[in-house]
């Protein structure tokens, strides 16, 4: 009778941990809370089922309709900021990739790894680069090609502040 229970115990366990790993994959895509011009508020429920959000922006390339970048800004619970830029694959990993906001650079970064979606730059922001992006309304990032040849891939900045407060 007690092994029974005890069974019956593991199996509801098991039951009970699958139907939590469903219900968490299905809460794995990011839901859109708010728009602020170019840039969008976008929030996931993590695997403690806790909101976690960031604002971001993609930019899909005009001719091919395929990703062109992709950035994200996140706060972390300590206020710290983080930047995490993607791109394409395809790109020269050596040079990295440069930011620059209305003209003046803001910074070079290393890529921190490439996925089969593009490689990605993750750093963290110091307030003279988030004040820079916060009064900015343009930026570029630019990575290089396989020839070293320099791509630019415009960044509005048109609703960031805002966006950014929203976290």
């Amino acid at each position: 009778m007690l092994r029974r229970l005890a069974l019956s115990l593991i199996a509801l366990s098991l039951a009970a941990g699958l139907a939590r790993a469903q219900e968490s994959a299905s809460f794995a895509e990011p839901t859109v809370r708010s728009t602020h011009g170019d840039w969008q508020v976008l929030c996931v429920l993590n695997e403690n089922l806790l909101e976690e959000c960031f604002a971001g922006q993609a930019l899909d390339d005009q001719t091919s309709g395929q990703r062109a970048m992709t950035v994200m800004v996140m706060k972390a619970p300590d206020g710290t900021t983080a930047l995490r830029i993607t791109v394409p694959l395809g790109v020269l990993i050596p040079s990295g990739l440069n930011l620059t906001v209305d003209g003046v650079s803001v910074g070079e970064v290393g890529f921190v790894a490439c996925f089969p979606d593009g490689c990605m730059t993750q750093v963290g922001m110091s307030d003279e680069v988030l004040g820079q992006l916060k009064g900015g309304s343009q930026a570029t990032v630019t990575v290089h090609d396989f020839d070293n040849q320099p791509i630019s891939l415009p960044l509005s900045l048109t609703g960031f502040t805002a966006a950014f407060n929203d976290l």
